[in-house]
Formats: structure tokens, sequence, C-alpha cells
């Protein structure tokens, strides 16, 4: 466990250690824990802070993607509807108007 902390080999590690202890000295050294301890603390209370106001947040914002996705959809249906009418309409406008030429032409070719 000691060897893989961060991904730093326990040699690594040993040299830290030694590096800190003259530095900083062997007095001092339970003075930086505590304060890297308290300092990690409001760290985790911060992070799990954020965690929990975004977990509050999300059922309204699922709720609120909700009410687009329906509301899109409802559009989209209503959009389909209009067209589907207006190319039915079209259609039979275009019907009518070959019907009319077919029978101007039967009628053209009679007489000649």
């Amino acid at each position: 466990m000691l060897g893989t902390i961060l991904f730093i080999s326990g040699q690594e590690v040993i040299f830290a250690v030694m590096i800190a202890l003259l530095l900083f000295g062997s007095k001092e050294i339970p003075k930086l824990a505590r304060t890297f301890a308290k300092g990690m603390k409001e760290f985790r209370r911060a992070t799990d802070d954020i965690k929990r106001e975004f977990e509050e947040a999300t059922p309204d914002v699922v709720e609120d993607f909700k009410e687009i996705r329906s509301n899109l959809t409802k559009e989209v249906k209503d959009i389909k509807d209009n067209l589907t009418k207006e190319t039915d309409v079209i259609g039979k406008n275009l019907t009518k108007d070959a019907d009319v030429i077919v029978k101007g032409v039967k009628k053209n070719m009679k007489m000649d």
C-alpha cells in the first residue's frame, strides 16, 4: 500500500520524508501534517457539499428536460400533422388539375 500511494514508489516516499525532515526538522513535521490533514478535511467537505448540491439539483434539471422533450415532441407531431394535411390538399389539387388536363386533351383529340 505504501508503495502505491499516488503512483509513487516506496523509494520516492522515503526520499520525500527525508527531504521534509531536513527542511523542516522533526518538531515541525507533526504541525505540517496536522495542517495538511485540516486542508484535506476542508477539501473533502467542500467536494461533499458540491456533490450534495448537484444531487439535489439533478431532479429539477431532469424534470425540465422531460418537459422540454414533451413540448418538442408535441411541436414535431403538430408540424408533421400540418405537413400531412398540406400534402394531401396539394395531392388532391394536382389530381384534379391532371384530370382537367386529361379531359381537355381527350376533348381536343376528338375534335381533330
